[in-house]
């Protein structure tokens, strides 16, 4: 079981967005945006939430859970 941010990647696509997008628009260092994008973890949960209410998404558009055999 792991977790990851492939919504929120699939937004940014569709969005046109990128990596510093997330850093200057959510106020991320650039090593937690890099967290983010590389689905590297610990992360704190006030990180998901600013990235939540930036760009008006529901929790299941940007993270999920993935289960062995889910690909």
């Amino acid at each position: 079981m792991a977790l990851s941010f492939e919504p929120l990647r699939i937004y940014f696509v569709k969005k046109k967005k990128d990596k510093m997008d997330l850093v200057n628009e959510v106020k991320l260092s650039p090593s937690t945006a890099a967290k983010v994008w590389n689905d590297r973890f610990p992360l704190r949960t006030d990180v998901i939430d600013r990235i939540c209410e930036t760009y008006d998404l529901e929790i299941e558009q940007v993270i999920k859970r993935e289960k062995p055999g889910d690909e």
